[in-house]
């Protein structure tokens, strides 16, 4: 293969991402948009940007040779065309034909990632839109229609063969070009001012083609009081006058169809005006995906705008960050080098130059270490934004009635954490939805709102995040739960649980209430699923219920898997990291202190009962060969439930960098992953919430 061919296929390749990025987040905004639509049928400004969406879409689509995507937005945006217009009333159906057109371009997508040929079959829905644009129900309110100007307005405008082409461009391309006459107090002081403001407004709608008088003649003339503008936009105009009407010092404004007479002689000036060849730089070919990033280009001749973000391969960002655990490594093994050598007694001076260098570079690291770990934080909305289509959809199949509220969609979380706990998400609220909230019939028996709620709340606590998936619905039967598990041998027969431990046998393995099995809440995988992918990320999973009030799952999860602070305790020869986030305090406990209760170990802290694990016992070493009198216990704890871990010594804190086991050692009871030390041994971090776990349900 050549040199130059190799090169194409590199710039193809890199357009193509870009092409999949702004695609994706195209797909995403219809959806979410459509949604939104449904709840406020007459929102214009909405309508106008699900068209945009799926003109970009189609024009990126075209630009790169995706014919089917094409002919399937091209068909959704004659759709939404007709509900632009005031033609056609927004509907279920065009609702739902329209979803069914985001799953398709998903699909559709996915083969180009895959870098395979679109086979989706498409024609299904294009014909559907094209059924619901020809019978669909005429709305009852036609929109505003746009008139001549009236009067003898003082303003002409002469275009040049520049304006001319990008007034014909937009008119190809079924934008609107407006005519705004404004009309300026005259006692207005400094009116090239608010020429200004005009336009800083309008250039957050589309393009200003030109203004007259122009803001050089309003400062040199204060007597003018008319001034006129060419703007091409697709928002509507009276949204376009509500916002100019808001400065200051303005009298009045009208928004006219601007009338574009192009004669034959005009014509062949503008064809004449156009260069008849040109050589195109690598930059200048690539295609432009969006109409704003046209916009963008034409303002940006002078330099004006500024980037301010750019999209970063999640492969390149994962190498930064391991490369700065393998700093911070290097760094603890430099801080060891020089605590050994001053106590060798090495040359004094040189080893307090040394340390005092590990000190800055600690400060340093810390710096580094911050920034780097906040580019993978990621607001957990991009995982709810799901979920909304999902409980829709739910409704739209069984005939409940169910409002999703979501709160604190900004709080971040880190992105590993973001790419895993989607899934389990995705199973509570299932549940919640097909079991937690009754139907309309059943809801108004008991005297409740025939509609129920589902809320998604997402919050920090300490250096953990808290997601509470709660439903205003029947809530679990507990006493349900109690008659299947002792049915299953789970408890004996007279052994009694609180309502808390009962609530929580769901997330054993296999244990279910179901009557019967539904495509809805998960198909009948069991609840241990969930609670297995949260343990995993070092989580935890509670569940709190009261029958006919409702459930609450509490989820808590760290808030980041890659470096983090870790208090190291001995365990005979054994070195093990507690992660410092998890750790309440350390205490020095008397062993005739201790007492089993249950099989369980307990010991009493300022009049409470702390339950305790021997971490030797655990994990099967060996028990020391003499007694003592006093043991370390280091109280960890996670949301409200805490437990000792009864350890020999605790060795100090440390900054540590998590590294996964790989596939063959993951998933050890206890075990989140390992670590480094400064001497270069393997050390085990400590998955708290496991070992929580398996204490408060044993």
């Amino acid at each position: 293969m050549s040199q130059d061919k190799k090169n194409v296929e590199i710039e193809l390749d890199d357009f193509l991402e870009f092409y999949l990025l702004d695609s994706q987040e195209q797909v995403e905004r219809l959806g979410s948009g459509l949604l939104e639509l449904e709840k406020n049928s007459d929102n214009i400004s909405l309508i106008n940007d699900l068209f945009r969406s799926a003109h970009s879409l189609k024009g990126a689509s075209g630009t790169m040779g995706f014919t089917p995507i094409v002919e399937l937005t091209h068909a959704a945006e004659d759709l939404l065309e007709k509900l632009r217009q005031g033609k056609m009333a927004v509907t279920n159906e065009i609702i739902d034909v329209l979803l069914a057109v985001t799953d398709r371009l998903k699909s559709m997508l996915a083969q180009v990632e895959q870098r395979v040929p679109i086979t989706e079959e498409y024609s299904d829905l294009t014909a559907q839109m094209r059924t619901l644009s020809e019978t669909g129900a005429l709305a009852e309110n036609k929109p505003q229609q746009l008139t001549s100007p009236t009067g003898n307005w003082p303003v002409k405008f002469s275009l040049s063969s520049s304006e001319r082409e990008l007034i014909e461009e937009a008119l190809t391309v079924n934008k609107a070009v407006y005519q705004i006459n404004v009309t300026l107090a005259p006692d207005a002081l400094m009116k090239a001012v608010r020429a200004v403001m005009i336009m800083q407004r309008l250039e957050a709608y589309g393009t200003v083609v030109k203004i007259v008088p122009s803001v050089e003649e309003l400062e040199n003339n204060n007597d003018l009081q008319y001034v006129g503008i060419l703007f091409i936009t697709t928002e509507p105009p009276e949204d376009i006058r509500a916002d100019i009407l808001e400065i200051s010092e303005i009298l009045d404004v009208k928004v006219f169809n601007y009338d574009y007479p192009l004669t034959k002689s005009e014509k062949e000036d503008a064809v004449e005006a156009k260069p008849k060849t040109s050589i195109e730089t690598k930059d200048e070919a690539e295609p432009n995906f969006s109409d704003s990033q046209k916009n963008d280009t034409r303002n940006n001749n002078e330099g004006k705008n500024k980037v301010h973000t750019i999209r970063v391969d999640t492969d390149r960002m994962d190498n930064l960050i391991n490369l700065v655990g393998e700093m911070v490594i290097t760094r603890t093994r430099l801080v060891k080098i020089g605590n050994d050598l001053k106590n060798t007694n090495q040359n004094v001076s040189l080893v307090n130059s040394l340390n005092d260098t590990n000190v800055y570079l600690g400060r340093l690291m810390g710096e580094l270490q911050e920034s780097v770990m906040r580019l993978r934080m990621v607001p957990i909305g991009t995982v709810f934004s799901r979920y909304p289509r999902l409980v829709r959809d739910f409704c739209r199949k069984s005939g409940k009635k169910i409002e999703l509220v979501i709160k604190g969609e900004e709080t971040e979380l880190d992105k590993t954490v973001i790419e895993v706990i989607g899934d389990p998400m995705t199973h509570i609220i299932r549940n919640c939805v097909d079991h937690g909230i009754e139907e309309p019939e059943k809801r108004r028996a008991a005297g409740k709102n025939e509609t129920g709620t589902i809320t998604l709340n997402a919050y920090h606590e300490g250096n953990h995040i808290a997601i509470i998936v709660s439903d205003v619905g029947e809530g679990i039967d507990l006493e349900k739960i109690r008659n299947k598990a002792r049915e299953k041998g789970l408890i004996g027969e007279k052994e009694e649980l609180s309502p808390r431990d009962l609530a929580n046998l769901i997330f054993l393995p296999g244990f279910s209430t179901a009557d019967k099995v539904t495509d809805i809440s998960g198909r009948g995988v069991g609840m241990d699923v969930v609670k297995k992918a949260i343990t995993n990320l070092g989580g935890t999973i509670d569940v709190k219920t009261q029958r006919g009030e409702g459930t609450s799952f509490i989820i808590r999860l760290p808030l980041t898997l890659a470096i983090i602070q870790a208090l190291l305790v001995e365990l005979g020869e054994e070195i093990y990291a507690v992660p410092l986030s998890s750790v309440v305090e350390t205490l020095l406990v008397k062993s005739n202190e201790i007492k089993t209760v249950g099989g369980l170990q307990m010991v009493q802290i300022r009049g409470n009962a702390l339950p305790l694990l021997s971490l030797r016992q655990k994990f099967d070493l060996p028990e020391r060969e003499e007694e003592v009198d006093e043991v370390y216990v280091v109280v960890v704890g996670v949301g409200d439930r805490t437990i000792g871990l009864i350890v020999d010594e605790l060795q100090g804190q440390q900054e540590i960098v998590i590294k996964s086991l790989g596939d063959f050692l993951s998933g050890i009871p206890g075990i989140a992953g390992a670590t480094i030390l400064g001497d270069g041994k393997v050390t085990l971090i400590l998955d708290i919430g496991s070992l929580i776990q398996d204490v408060v349900t044993a």
